[in-house]
């Protein structure tokens, strides 16, 4: 008969052990939410970074390519000239003569060096 006594008082007891249980195990899985949320956090900025740092790398290699080859387009285009000019000069009459003067001289010095 006792226990009937002590009944309300055991389940008032009871339940607020169930309720810090409760408490204790929704505590718990907030806390691993967060946790998982921050490592959720943390592995889409490490993505984001490395694509970032892709596309930084693109970009550069990309604006070498492009300054390569505009040097080589402007060296080309240098050479073209330089050819163009170099084709007036031998068809100019100084340039010609003066061939002839180097050739006389050439010759010139090859029988001095064939008399000695």
């Amino acid at each position: 008969n006792v226990n009937h006594k002590n009944k309300p008082l055991r389940e008032k007891e009871n339940h607020k052990k169930k309720q810090l249980r409760e408490r204790k195990s929704h505590r718990q899985k907030q806390l691993r939410a967060k946790e998982n949320h921050k490592k959720k956090q943390l592995r889409k900025r490490k993505i984001h970074r490395q694509k970032q740092l892709r596309e930084k790398e693109h970009h550069k290699k990309k604006q070498l390519r492009e300054r390569k080859s505009h040097r080589q387009k402007q060296l080309m285009k240098k050479r073209g000239h330089r050819k163009k000019q170099q084709e007036q000069t031998r068809k100019t009459r100084s340039y010609k003569k003066k061939k002839k003067r180097n050739k006389k001289q050439k010759n010139h010095t090859r029988v001095m060096q064939d008399k000695l």
